[in-house]
């Protein structure tokens, strides 16, 4: 099949650029002897995990319980659950599937380790933990080292759980390259208070899982990880371009969209809006527009209804035409996966693979 025969809109992945990708990742965590545990949250797929995995990632990342199911029904049996599990019903389920793999959580509560330990109980089976951190991002972790040992040391006592080290996010990364200096500093200073604490407590801090994709070639400066998270580096987007963490060049992962109406001035009309492409905003530059198009960067998509993407050519040399179609960069490639049923693998004009995002929408 060729790229043309696809009805649109299509989410095309550029099978060299993606190759390239992960390849480049891997060197990287080599060369810093750092372990890979890719967050699958971005593409969903288990067999993007795979190549992950083939590729030199030690296991992945998930975000919800729904999407580990997927995966450990796929056959991958080394997850962290980089999200905290909570309520009775959601702890049985991760004892059921800690029979079928290997499974750590991230946490940051006395509640959520109770119930994780009474269902593994229950089950006789056993779950890794990491003890979650804020160093500055404000969503989940502790924020003072006295409440990581603490809870270290429940773990440590609580039946079928096992204290397997610490984990962060540093979510608040996507700034300019400056700024991001500024931060890693920061960041560094709260780790290692928390790393002395642990040390005065005699608690051994086995891993140290921290990273995301706009932090990831900075890893090995992060004090004291072993470990990296990254999600988006897989296919990069027009964010991570934007921060100056990607090249355009990067970016695996396009829409191929056709022009649907040119009747009002200065507009082209392209049959993928928020249903497409979702409503995330451009976290870079001026913060406008809602993605890239790679064939005319004076183009601008600069809204986006249910099932339309508007494009303001108002500045374009380009004569745009009713059935023609264009690629365009997203903002963020998370939300974009989450909206499609299946993506296509390419090289040049030729579909290679066809994929089911099988872990789309699974949100408990």
């Amino acid at each position: 099949m060729r790229v043309q025969d696809l009805e649109t809109p299509a989410v095309l992945i550029d099978l060299d650029v993606m190759e390239r990708n992960l390849a480049r990742m891997a060197e990287y965590c080599r060369q810093h002897g750092l372990a890979l545990r890719p967050h699958t949250k971005t593409h969903k797929i288990p067999e993007l995990a795979y190549r992950q995995i083939k590729s030199g990632a030690s296991g992945i990342t998930v975000a919800k319980l729904g999407e580990a199911e997927v995966m450990v029904q796929a056959g991958l049996a080394d997850i962290l659950i980089a999200y905290p599990i909570v309520g009775r019903e959601k702890a049985a389920r991760l004892a059921a599937l800690a029979e079928r793999a290997s499974l750590m959580v991230s946490l940051d509560s006395e509640e959520a380790v109770r119930g994780i330990s009474r269902s593994a109980q229950e089950r006789g089976v056993r779950v890794g933990v990491l003890v979650e951190l804020d160093v500055g991002f404000r969503r989940c972790g502790l924020q003072r080292p006295e409440e990581a040992v603490a809870l270290a040391r429940l773990i440590q006592d609580l039946p079928n759980v096992d204290f397997r080290g610490l984990m962060f996010y540093p979510g608040h990364f996507m700034v300019s390259e400056p700024e991001r200096r500024r931060l890693l500093e920061d960041v560094n200073v709260r780790l290692r208070r928390f790393y002395e604490a642990f040390d005065r407590a005699g608690l051994l801090i086995a891993i140290v899982s921290g990273g995301s994709t706009p932090t990831a070639y900075s890893s090995h400066e992060f004090a004291g990880v072993t470990e990296i998270r990254p999600g988006m580096y897989i296919f990069n987007d027009r964010t991570m371009v934007g921060l100056g963490v990607a090249r355009l060049e990067d970016c695996a992962l396009s829409v191929l969209v056709t022009v649907v109406s040119t009747s009002v001035s200065g507009r082209a009309i392209v049959d993928g809006g928020s249903k497409t492409f979702s409503n995330d905003r451009y976290r870079a530059g001026d913060g406008r527009g809602f993605g890239l198009v790679r064939e005319d960067p004076e183009a601008e998509v600069e809204a986006l209804s249910e099932e339309h993407g508007h494009l303001d050519i108002s500045r374009s040399l380009r004569r745009y035409r009713v059935g023609e179609r264009l690629t365009i960069i997203p903002n963020h490639v998370c939300t974009v996966m989450n909206l499609h049923d299946e993506v296509y693998g390419v090289r040049g004009d030729q579909v290679e693979a066809v994929w089911r995002v099988a872990a789309r929408g699974r949100v408990r």
